[in-house]
């Protein structure tokens, strides 16, 4: 999965939808007028932590998203910054749950969005 470690974090502008594990289960970025997906490679099937996300603070990030996933919350939203070494990205994070049925979480989206 080399390739997907020279992802930027402004090619990580879009929706992800992911499932309990990570993994992303569809992909739309946000790239000018790239059709779906034009600018990054495959990254469906792979873990959005492990394999996707190239910043330092992975971890935290996930931690932010397990809290949304855990609480009875249906949306939220909050500010963090992708670092990579000496420099930061600041990123507007929404969060969204889709209901497989009234209480049971099917998927959750995540939507990178530049602050």
């Amino acid at each position: 999965m080399n390739n997907l470690q020279q992802i930027t974090v402004q090619e990580l502008l879009g929706l992800f939808e992911l499932d309990d594990a990570g993994k992303v289960l569809y992909y739309r970025n946000d790239i000018g007028d790239e059709p779906n997906g034009a600018a990054l490679p495959d990254i469906v099937g792979h873990n959005f932590y492990n394999d996707v996300v190239p910043f330092e603070n992975v971890e935290e990030f996930r931690r932010c998203v397990t809290e949304f996933t855990r609480s009875a919350t249906a949306a939220d939203s909050f500010n963090f910054e992708c670092r990579y070494g000496s420099s930061a990205q600041p990123v507007k994070v929404l969060l969204a749950r889709i209901f497989e049925s009234r209480d049971n979480t099917k998927s959750i989206l995540v939507y990178l969005k530049r602050k």
